[in-house]
């Protein structure tokens, strides 16, 4: 999948002369963390809620000692917002995407097209996706099986899954050690009874770690 099949395309972006006020103002209206900051067409930062925060001022009430925040009225966007912001393409593949967000620490990348500003994906979108590709959403079975050095070993446990009426929804492998043999699949499958199909498995001579349904 690539970002331009997640994207979210009417962007609210804000221009950088506004007021930091303002950028707060237009996240609580649309129920967002992150803004795109415009200078005319051009694509020039970005705001997150996050920089808002760092952007409040600490002040102590002299009558109670209470104490609380606020934002200078003042004080413009392009004061604090990040510049020259890591954006992607809607090609660009949404596994890229997810490793500059986790890379970067970042909530959100700007999606520029032409030199346009055309979308935005968010951390969120991005999980969203995974999580659908994995099952996780829907209730399902898992199996993790350590399979060995046999080359058919993922075919055979397959097929004894599908034969003992499972569906498999997806497969992930996860290192067990350093050795590739003992690479750790983890079958997700549409709800059913573990029991038998566990008991096949390690009939056949495999090693099941776990078998759970959520």
């Amino acid at each position: 999948m690539i970002v331009g099949q997640k994207m979210f395309k009417n962007v609210v972006t804000i221009d950088r002369r506004e007021k930091v006020v303002t950028a707060f103002e237009q996240m609580r209206k649309h129920r967002i963390r992150h803004l795109p900051v415009m200078d005319g067409e051009r694509l020039v930062g970005i705001i997150s809620d996050r920089d808002i925060k760092l952007a409040l001022i600490p002040e102590t009430s002299p009558r109670t000692g209470e104490r609380f925040y606020y934002l200078l009225e003042t004080t413009t966007i392009e004061e604090i917002m990040t510049t020259s912001p890591i954006t992607v393409t809607p090609q660009t593949p949404l596994e890229e995407a997810a490793k500059l967000i986790y890379r970067y620490k970042i909530g959100s990348l700007p999606v520029v097209e032409e030199g346009k500003l055309v979308g935005i994906i968010t951390e969120t979108d991005i999980l969203e996706v995974f999580i659908e590709m994995m099952g996780f959403i829907k209730a399902s079975s898992r199996l993790d099986v350590i399979l060995g050095e046999k080359p058919e070993a993922f075919e055979e446990v397959s097929k004894i899954i599908q034969q003992a009426g499972g569906k498999i929804i997806s497969v992930g492998i996860s290192p067990y050690s350093k050795e590739v043999a003992n690479r750790i699949y983890h079958f997700r499958l549409e709800p059913i009874d573990l029991e038998p199909v566990t008991a096949r498995i390690q009939e056949a001579g495999y090693k099941v770690l776990a078998s759970y349904t959520t």
